[in-house]
């Protein structure tokens, strides 16, 4: 699967329905959380960690397609994956 992000296209592994429904719950709870809210932060970076690895496949494939960006950046494109997998649009929760 191909995400296509501002900071590049990144080629991630593809999952299947069961790992999709397996994130979906915890996705759609972290995303609906109050964008001011400190827990929304942490708990948005535990889940970009848990999808490292499940688009990159380990640490180190990560470190290689990441390699260059800013943590910013890079929290942008983990961002983006975690979207193109749940089949959601950023700004809706729901994926509708």
């Amino acid at each position: 699967m191909i995400v296509e992000t501002p900071h590049g296209e990144f080629k991630v592994n593809d999952i299947t329905r069961k790992q999709r429904r397996e994130h979906y719950g915890k996705v759609k709870m972290v995303f609906a959380i109050n964008d001011e809210d400190v827990t929304k932060i942490d708990k948005l970076h535990a889940l970009a960690d848990e999808f490292t690895l499940l688009a990159f496949g380990s640490e180190e494939e990560a470190e290689k397609k990441l390699k260059g960006l800013t943590v910013a950046e890079e929290d942008e494109v983990l961002t983006a994956i975690i979207v193109a997998y749940m089949g959601m649009q950023e700004g809706n929760d729901t994926g509708d």
